[in-house]
C-alpha cells in the first residue's frame, strides 16, 4: 500500500477582488453573470475531458462541481440509460444548471443538489465515474474530497479531475505543479492505474489526472 504523501498546495486564486472570488463560490447576481459566462466560454476544456471519461450508455455518473451546468446536460445524452448526479457548494449554480437541465430532471435522469465535495450525500459504491472540472484546486483537504470520490465509486470506476490554472500570471509551471498535486492524491487515496493527460490551451494548459478504483 501507499504511504499517504504530504500535500502540496495548489496554484489557486489569490486576488481580492469580488469578480474572481466568484469563480470559488458564485453568489448573488455576479454569481449570476459569471456561471453564465462560464457557460460560454468553457466549451474547449469541457469537450476534451469528457472525451477522456469512456462513458457507456448506462453509466451513472456524478459531477462534483457543476457550475451552471452544461457539463451535466452533455453527459446525460451520452448515458441515456443510465443516470447522471451533480453536487455543488452554490446556490446560484444550483438555480441556473436545474433551469438548464429542467427535462431531464424531471424524468429522473439527472439529480442535482448543493453540497461539498468533503461530504458527498451518496452511498458507498454509487458510481460509475466521478469527474470535476476546475474546482479541485478549491477543495481544502484535498485529501478529504478524493477519499470520498474513492468511496462513492464502484470497484473499477473511474476518476477524472481536471485543471486549468487560472490564477493571475498563471504559468505552465503552475499546471506542472498542479499535475503534481492531483496525480500524488489519487495515488495516496489508493487509486490505480493513476495518468495524466495534459491539453494545452490558452492561458495555460489544462491537465487532467484519471485513476481508477
Amino acid at each position: 500500500m501507499l504511504e499517504p504523501a504530504v500535500e502540496k498546495p495548489m496554484p489557486v486564486c489569490r486576488s481580492a477582488t469580488c469578480w474572481r472570488s466568484q469563480f470559488a463560490h458564485p453568489q448573488g447576481w455576479r454569481g449570476w453573470v459569471v456561471g453564465h459566462r462560464m457557460a460560454l466560454k468553457n466549451r474547449e476544456r469541457s469537450l476534451w475531458v469528457l472525451s477522456l471519461l469512456g462513458v457507456r450508455p448506462d453509466d451513472r455518473v456524478l459531477e462534483i462541481g457543476f457550475g451552471p451546468g452544461v457539463d451535466i446536460r452533455r453527459i446525460a445524452q451520452r448515458v441515456r440509460a443510465g443516470f447522471v448526479a451533480g453536487i455543488d457548494h452554490s446556490e446560484m449554480m444550483l438555480r441556473q444548471a436545474t433551469e438548464r437541465n429542467r427535462d431531464a430532471i424531471r424524468v429522473g435522469r439527472v439529480a442535482l443538489q448543493q453540497g461539498d465535495a468533503a461530504h458527498l450525500p451518496f452511498a458507498a459504491q454509487s458510481f460509475d465515474v466521478v469527474f470535476a472540472i476546475n474546482v479541485a484546486q478549491f477543495w481544502n483537504p484535498l485529501s478529504e474530497a478524493v477519499a470520498e470520490i474513492h468511496r462513492v465509486l464502484k470497484p473499477r470506476g473511474c476518476v477524472a479531475l481536471a485543471v486549468q490554472p487560472r490564477n493571475k500570471g498563471a504559468t505552465e509551471e503552475d499546471s506542472e505543479r498542479t499535475a503534481e498535486v492531483l496525480t500524488t492524491a489519487l495515488s495516496s487515496a489508493r487509486f490505480a492505474s493513476v495518468r495524466l493527460e495534459r491539453r494545452p490551451m490558452k492561458p495555460v494548459s489544462t491537465i487532467c489526472a484519471i485513476g481508477q478504483k
